[in-house]
């Protein structure tokens, strides 16, 4: 994570809407005082760009740290389930949560489906495999994730009529990686205008408070870009704010610093304007979100949530939920009523 902020000083470069340097002076030394650390988010969080006066309402690296990692907001045992997404496919689904329908998934070269096992080592015994999983399930595409794979890396999307090039292409992670595969949702029309590439996804924050009410924090959606099939900011994509009273997209879309920095006010491939994009089944998927919080209560959980013709679904739970985002998308989380309980709890 530190390396990964020191690495983002090359894009801070070539930005073009810097404050001057004296100002970018005086303002990471008072950063750097008030947070007690190297003011690494000063630029992480464009806190350097012109528009941002209120600098020291935007969380610090550690105070970051402080909130993500408390055993005081979060369990090892919840924990362990989240950052396995077989795990948690299963406990959902057992709990009768809207997930994508698990096809099949396999542990290292052990590829499991209809309650058998296979032990597979070569290429023709994978073109088998998931032939025999698209003729059973009809399906003429798999999303495969790896169990433990954190910003969309190294998801894979099968297609039936492409599968000999993508196996030999991929040959090597489906040997010896472990993945679920699923099948593809159906995206809602609404979400498609403004991309369909990927599935695009509503990143939801919930909160349990010191009442132990289950709150919503913030919620930003998060778009792909270019050819990319995940919506991650890690990839390319980028992220807006969700205005939590009328489920419309509200001020501009922002790409990750790492990955360019760049702003958007429309789609850049589509050319959608961003500004008032109402989400279908807004209510519904906070409300499914608060609803996921009371089976896993971590008090604080970023949500992935996909809106379909027929509802959200879920996509996964994040015990480290993006508060990178969702800070920059609310202006400074270090002014909300939930981030300032959240600091005297971990500070306490």
């Amino acid at each position: 994570m530190l390396l990964k902020r020191i690495g983002n000083f090359r894009f801070f470069f070539k930005d073009s809407n810097k404050k001057s340097w004296s100002k970018m002076f005086k303002e990471i030394l008072h950063f750097w005082y008030v947070k007690k650390e190297l003011p690494l988010d000063y630029f992480r969080r464009f806190l350097y760009r012109k528009e941002v006066e209120n600098y020291i309402d935007y969380l610090g690296y550690k105070q970051y740290k402080r909130i993500v990692f408390s055993e005081k907001l979060v369990s090892r045992e919840i924990n362990s389930i989240l950052d396995n997404k077989l795990s948690m496919d299963y406990y959902f689904s057992s709990m009768n949560l809207p997930m994508p329908n698990l096809t099949s998934h396999n542990l290292k070269n052990h590829y499991c489906f209809n309650s058998e096992v296979r032990v597979i080592k070569t290429r023709k015994g994978l073109i088998d495999f998931f032939n025999l999983v698209f003729e059973n399930n009809l399906e003429k595409k798999l999303f495969l994730k790896p169990l433990d794979s954190v910003g969309g890396k190294g998801v894979l999307l099968l297609n039936k009529q492409t599968l000999e090039a993508q196996v030999d292409k991929y040959l090597t992670d489906l040997l010896n990686n472990s993945f679920l595969h699923q099948e593809v949702i159906k995206q809602h029309e609404d979400i498609n205008k403004v991309y369909s590439k990927s599935i695009n996804t509503l990143r939801i924050e919930t909160y349990i408070n010191n009442e132990y009410e289950i709150k919503i924090l913030s919620v930003i959606m998060r778009f792909g870009v270019g050819n990319s099939i995940v919506d991650n900011a890690s990839a390319g994509g980028f992220y807006i704010s969700v205005n939590l009273d009328t489920g419309k997209l509200q001020g501009i879309g922002r790409q990750d610093l790492v990955a360019g920095g760049q702003v958007y006010s429309s789609h850049p491939d589509t050319n959608t304007k961003l500004e008032g994009v109402r989400i279908p089944f807004f209510k519904e998927a906070c409300e499914l979100a608060k609803k996921a919080a009371q089976y896993l209560p971590n008090r604080i959980i970023g949500w992935d949530i996909a809106i379909t013709p027929n509802g959200p679904i879920i996509i996964e739970g994040n015990q480290t939920p993006g508060m990178d985002m969702t800070d920059i998308a609310y202006g400074g989380y270090c002014k909300h009523p939930m981030v300032k309980e959240m600091l005297s709890i971990v500070n306490s």
